[in-house]
């Protein structure tokens, strides 16, 4: 058994007792598990003793909503709407990649959440075209180090985009996709010994397939149990949806939940069934403000007590990092809050209402609550699972910060990340990562992008989009909502 003691630092956490707190402490660490957190501890015999002074030792980050597979388009796809990614993305490119394309995606994909301090990750993996795919995407997911709720995507490939969009494999894919479901699930939700990674159901009940087909998914998902169902919620009134078909719960994160912008009332019935269940939203404000999902709703949440954190979304289109999303959902949220003070005309209130800590709440210990985790991870305490963060204090960024929670928020990236464990075990040290040399996944990773490119070039893609908007209208905003 590997023993770390942490020694020096100053730890910054959210409780179990919904405080948070900076203090200096050290940090030890018994295998898998924080075993103390207390000033001045003496070294066990066989410690290895690392020395934290001048840094800051936090929870990882956990993401509720990564399309981690994407990283392969990387930056093919920033600047379009969420209507175009469909026909551009979704209905074409999708339904051509390979399992040698979506292995490395979704390798590089981990490696980059683990730099970038993402210890935990629910992958929502939407393009399970065939056995093969699942299983090259699984298979990367458990080589990363990551801890990863992976979540299979029930659905099947678009057969056809143009004259009219069709679904003829819908029939087969529903039928291997249930098998590999209770197969990978025979033996519970476990897929990895040691049970960093899990198996989770990505779940979007569309105009495809039938109600006795979603009913028997869900059933076959909940009796294994899968971690963690998920679903996209954009426009609606999905939500309501959802809930008359049996779907909302604890084990449930709805990503997005934009439609609940236009639902303001704190009684409302949407805002209700979601915390009443117990059921989780994922806000993903960077690809939310910028793909027309809608506005971001998180602190919206957390002001009607409804389960929230933060995600990534697409790795082709957004930063991977939570730094980027936890400073746009709080500033948009401040933003909408000065604006009504401004419209409205009412007195200015004399601070922000949520500050930096909220954010990072959601991003640790609000992450940890969406997916069910708060009793392991998501916080720096004492029998928790030794998923940590090591960061640099006196870097270019951080050296003028005194408070880590405004620190991290407002100034860090990932190159201020000393180290990152998952498990008790080091997956980045001294700023690299230790799983694997990144130099070889970077070369196939530009590789297999390249091959995609290639394929599908951006004239080509636009072409697609244009002559499909000429015979569809605005038809396509049906599969937004």
């Amino acid at each position: 058994m590997t023993v770390y003691l942490l020694k020096g630092g100053i730890v910054a956490t959210w409780t179990k007792e919904n405080q948070a707190r900076a203090f200096k402490a050290d940090v030890l660490v018994e295998g898998t598990t924080i075993t103390q957190v207390a000033a001045d501890i003496a070294a066990p015999p066989g410690a290895e003793v690392i020395d934290c002074t001048n840094k800051w030792i936090t929870p990882g980050f956990v993401d509720t909503h990564r399309h981690t597979w994407m990283t392969i388009m990387r930056a093919n796809q920033c600047d379009w709407l969420l209507s175009e990614y469909f026909v551009k993305q979704s209905w074409s490119t999708q339904t051509a990649v390979t399992a040698a394309q979506v292995r490395i995606g979704e390798f590089a994909g981990c490696l980059e959440a683990l730099h970038s301090g993402v210890t935990t990750l629910l992958d929502h993996f939407h393009a399970a075209n065939t056995p093969e795919i699942a299983e090259a995407c699984l298979a990367a997911a458990k080589e990363s180090g990551a801890r990863v709720v992976w979540c299979p995507a029930r659905q099947s490939p678009a057969t056809q985009v143009l004259p009219h969009l069709a679904f003829a494999q819908e029939a087969d894919s529903a039928r291997w996709q249930l098998a590999k479901l209770r197969e990978w699930g025979a033996h519970g939700n476990k897929l990895t010994p040691d049970g960093r990674v899990t198996l989770g159901l990505a779940y979007d009940i569309g105009d495809v397939g039938d109600e006795k087909a979603h009913q028997e998914f869900i059933a076959v998902a909940r009796a294994i149990p899968v971690a963690a169902i998920t679903a996209h919620v954009v426009k609606g009134p999905r939500i309501l949806t959802y809930r008359d078909r049996g779907l909302l719960g604890p084990d449930v994160v709805l990503s997005h939940c934009t439609e609940l912008d236009d639902h303001q009332a704190p009684d409302d019935e949407m805002w209700a069934a979601l915390k009443q269940s117990g059921t989780a939203i994922s806000s993903t404000p960077e690809d939310e403000m910028g793909m027309a999902h809608g506005n971001p709703i998180a602190f919206e949440a957390v002001e009607r007590g409804v389960k929230c954190s933060l995600g990534v979304d697409a790795t082709s289109i957004n930063s991977g990092d939570m730094f980027t999303q936890m400073r746009m959902a709080l500033q948009f949220y401040r933003a909408r809050q000065h604006h009504k003070v401004h419209v409205e005309k009412l007195t200015p209130p004399a601070h922000n209402k949520f500050v930096s800590a909220d954010a990072f709440r959601l991003a640790t210990l609000g992450g940890a609550e969406a997916l069910g985790l708060a009793g392991l991870i998501g916080t720096v305490e004492v029998g928790k699972l030794a998923d940590l963060l090591v960061f640099d204090a006196m870097s270019a960024n951080l050296a003028g910060a005194a408070d880590p929670f405004r620190g991290v928020v407002f100034h860090a990236s990932n190159a201020d990340i000393e180290a990152v464990l998952v498990d008790g075990e080091f997956v980045k040290r001294d700023g690299r990562l230790t799983k694997v040399e990144w130099a070889p996944v970077a070369a196939e990773l530009k590789l297999r992008a390249d091959e995609l490119r290639a394929q599908f070039p951006e004239d080509k893609l636009e072409k697609l989009w244009s002559d499909y908007g000429k015979l569809n209208g605005d038809t396509v905003d049906k599969w937004v909502e």
